[in-house]
């Protein structure tokens, strides 16, 4: 009895140190810069581990640790191939190692460590990790958007949609937080908002897996509150008057939207292809939504309803449908995007250089 009591103190002990050495240290430490034969262990590692040789890219960096224990580099991607392997413990090991470290890579750290315990079954703790993340790093978009995708695992969607806006305002360029911020908005019964965020994510990733989704939820955004009536020349509409307006009052919006689909309807009879349609429906959405008094305390009207505006303004609303339609395979759109290239490459060329409001 003596001797398992012992046994178990000394397991606590251990664990209690564990705990302790799991602790986020401050940044403290400067690192030591690789040599060119680190450098060249370290490209080597890399190019093993894009080949999903992961054993191999991590014997790469343990030469160079061996070396230079204080090579951020090193350490970031051993940590990053341990938790591709799902070694997660190991991935926490190396990266708390690095956090000591003053570094451009730490907003990727604190990344790893969240990622890390959310994967070891500790969401709660991911999340104090991406907080303590944030408070050094306030426009990480990486962060904010990893603390959203572990809220939304947790079931907060509020806090979730806070932290993907967020992570959206910082990087619009970021494609996973855009879509992520339409699901949330979807989620939520936000009808224009989650259409708005799907379209831009389809502007930034317009022909991928994902893409198939998000077309879906731009579908579903615009067919909303509109159902077949008692014959062939009845459409139903219906207002939903419980709509939230956390993010702006988009009764009216919603309801264009509804029109827009009945419409589409009844000219589908006058000889105009679905995407003709669809084009016309998108021309008076943004049309509308440029007449509406914008609310710039909310994120929606600040950050995505100028975007459509001045997309309408400047004449391309239909490269933006036909482009963001791609992943769908239709003959029409195939054909179209390739009868007007330039017209979709100066489409592109404005977005890319639009001018993006900041956001808090």
């Amino acid at each position: 009895m003596r001797k398992r009591i012992v046994t178990t103190l000394a397991t606590l002990i251990l664990f209690a140190t564990a705990v302790q050495a799991q602790k986020l240290p401050e940044p403290k430490l400067e690192p030591t810069p690789s040599t060119p034969a680190q450098e060249e262990l370290i490209r080597e590692g890399v190019s093993l581990h894009d080949r999903r040789d992961f054993d191999g890219a991590i014997s790469r960096y343990e030469q160079v640790l061996k070396e230079n224990p204080n090579n951020v580099l090193a350490l970031y991607e051993i940590a990053f191939a341990y938790f591709e392997k799902k070694e997660y413990q190991k991935t926490l090991d190396y990266a708390y190692k690095l956090a000591q470290f003053k570094s451009d890579l730490l907003p990727r750290v604190y990344v790893q460590i969240g990622n890390a315990q959310d994967e070891l079954g500790e969401p709660k703790k991911a999340v104090e990790t991406y907080k303590a993340g944030i408070k050094l790093f306030p426009s990480s978009f990486l962060i904010h958007y990893n603390l959203a995708i572990t809220y939304t695992k947790l079931g907060e969607y509020e806090e979730a949609r806070k932290a993907v806006k967020k992570s959206a305002g910082f990087n619009p360029q970021h494609p996973s937080s855009q879509l992520l911020l339409a699901s949330l908005f979807d989620r939520g019964a936000y009808k224009t908002p989650a259409l708005l965020a799907a379209c831009r994510f389809l502007v930034l990733e317009p022909n991928s897996q994902r893409s198939a989704g998000a077309l879906n939820l731009v579908a579903k955004s615009m067919q909303a509150g509109v159902a077949p009536g008692k014959d062939a020349n009845t459409i139903n509409i219906f207002v939903d008057t419980s709509t939230k307006k956390d993010e702006g009052d988009f009764g009216a919006m919603d309801l264009v939207l509804s029109l827009n689909r009945a419409a589409e309807k009844m000219d589908a009879k006058k000889d105009k292809t679905e995407m003709q349609l669809r084009v016309s429906s998108f021309e008076t959405t943004f049309a509308v939504l440029g007449e509406q008094k914008a609310d710039n305390s909310k994120f929606t009207w600040k950050f995505y309803v100028p975007y459509f505006v001045e997309m309408k303004k400047q004449g391309h609303v239909e490269a933006f449908v036909y482009y963001t339609n791609q992943r769908r395979g239709v003959p029409e759109v195939n054909e179209w995007l390739s009868q007007h290239r330039h017209t979709v490459a100066n489409f592109l060329a404005w977005s890319r250089s639009y001018s993006w409001p900041k956001t808090d």
